[in-house]
């Protein structure tokens, strides 16, 4: 089967692997979409070889955000069947420990944590090899590709809104409207959010969540953002924020244009 590598030299490698063969508690899946992660551009186009969590082991196939079809189990295997819909989530932590326990696999720290696409082979290719334990089900109405989105993204911000909960009471603050941003704003919009308003500095961010119609104002991003935020919001401020752009100024406004209590 032919894999994607990532050099760290701004390239894509493509390269010949056999196929695996899953063995106790381990699925073979037939990938149908893996889409690319903001941690994959950095590591395409930064020297990314290192240690620790996001140390990406040379020559492992790239993608932790794959979804597919399973086509063969391996003994053991308890709860999926060949034929099965299934997103792969990227984190295979020990499964035993206190964080995996409480289902927050991304904090295991043991040594036989690693991560699809950095540690052990991603889904950048025509199969990918999983343990059952990492499988979420894919339902009918999703596409692969949507599942793919759910792998990484769409779960980081649900993990988040969760946290802080979002409700028909809330106005939304969302700076940054790329990929996890569209997110928030689609998320908190079915949550039922009173008013979602994003801010972007990126015209074609704009222009994209406008044609979109998630978030009832779109704002270019400025000085002036947190006065424009308590204007709209009746000079309250919002009762949620969640910055999604990795920027500090960003992040202030987030923390600026919030009302207290929020």
């Amino acid at each position: 089967m032919t894999g994607a590598i990532l050099p760290g030299n701004s390239t894509v490698e493509l390269r010949q692997f056999d196929v695996p063969v899953p063995s106790h508690g381990e699925v073979l899946i037939r990938t149908k979409s893996s889409t690319i992660c903001g941690s994959d551009i950095r590591c395409i186009y930064r020297e990314h070889l290192g240690k620790g969590p996001e140390g990406y082991q040379p020559g492992m196939i790239a993608g932790h955000e794959p979804c597919g079809q399973i086509v063969e189990t391996g003994p053991g295997c308890r709860r999926f069947r060949n034929g099965d819909r299934v997103i792969v989530y990227h984190i295979s932590g020990c499964g035993v420990c206190y964080d995996c326990r409480r289902g927050y696999m991304i904090s295991c720290t043991s040594k036989y944590r690693r991560a699809y696409g950095w540690q052990r082979d991603g889904g950048m290719a025509d199969f990918i090899l999983a343990e059952e334990k990492d499988l979420v089900a894919l339902p009918d109405e999703l596409s692969y590709s949507d599942g793919a989105q759910v792998a990484c993204g769409f779960g980081t911000v649900f993990e988040g809104i969760e946290k802080v909960g979002i409700s028909g009471n809330d106005a939304v603050l969302i700076t940054g409207l790329g990929p996890v941003g569209l997110a928030t704003a689609m998320l908190a919009r079915a949550m039922g959010a009173d008013r979602i308003i994003g801010i972007d500095v990126l015209p074609d961010r704009i222009n994209l969540a406008n044609e979109l119609g998630l978030c009832h104002n779109v704002l270019s991003a400025g000085p002036d953002n947190v006065a424009e935020v308590r204007e709209i919001t009746g000079g309250r401020g919002v009762e949620r924020a969640f910055d999604c752009s990795a920027n500090e100024r960003a992040r202030l406004t987030c923390i600026q244009a919030t009302r207290k209590w929020g």
